[in-house]
């Protein structure tokens, strides 16, 4: 899918309390009409599950996608869309639960996972 595009709009899908292990997810529409969803978390379980903190997550949906996202839910436009996931797709496995409908419609999209150093 190359190179990303800048960010035209983002909003939180979630993110923990401040005395929690930090994870933070959102979901930003792109310049070229694709869908960057950005998970981050960091702390002491980050530490031991990835043996780096921060650990990074980013799931990109091409615009095509993005479009038959919109199909599925009903939605004209990417701005939708992503009102719609702000909706239905909050809480601390929001890139996974997306992910999984992504799959199950049959739509590509790319993880890019920050590399773990050993």
């Amino acid at each position: 899918m190359g190179e990303w595009n800048e960010l035209v709009v983002t909003a939180m899908l979630f993110e923990n309390e401040p005395d929690e292990e930090r994870l933070k997810i959102e979901a930003s529409l792109l310049g070229d009409g694709s869908l960057l969803i950005h998970q981050e978390s960091e702390g002491d379980l980050t530490r031991w599950c990835f043996e780096e903190s921060p650990h990074t997550v980013d799931t990109l949906v091409s615009a095509p996608a993005v479009r038959g996202l919109g199909e599925y839910l009903h939605v004209d436009t990417p701005e939708q869309v992503l009102e719609v996931l702000v909706m239905g797709f909050t809480g601390y496995d929001a890139g996974v639960r997306i992910r999984e409908l992504l799959k199950r419609l049959e739509l590509p999209y790319e993880v890019r996972e920050q590399a773990i150093v050993r």
